[in-house]
């Protein structure tokens, strides 16, 4: 849909690997710093989306 950087749910899921379910319960919760998934959206709500070098460097915090 954006390429390869922007990417949304299913196709984050995908690009790591890991079921639609498993992506979801991740996204809920706070890494060991405490901080939430990084999430971009267009407005308030509205679909979010998600640029994979920075989930992939919060779940490494």
């Amino acid at each position: 849909m954006f390429g390869e950087n922007l990417l949304n749910a299913k196709q984050l899921a995908k690009k790591l690997g890991v079921g639609n379910t498993t992506v979801f319960k991740l996204l809920k919760q706070k890494n060991n710093s405490g901080q939430a998934c990084p999430v971009h959206q267009l407005a308030p709500g509205c679909r979010k989306y998600y640029i994979f070098d920075e989930v992939k460097q919060w779940l490494m915090n």
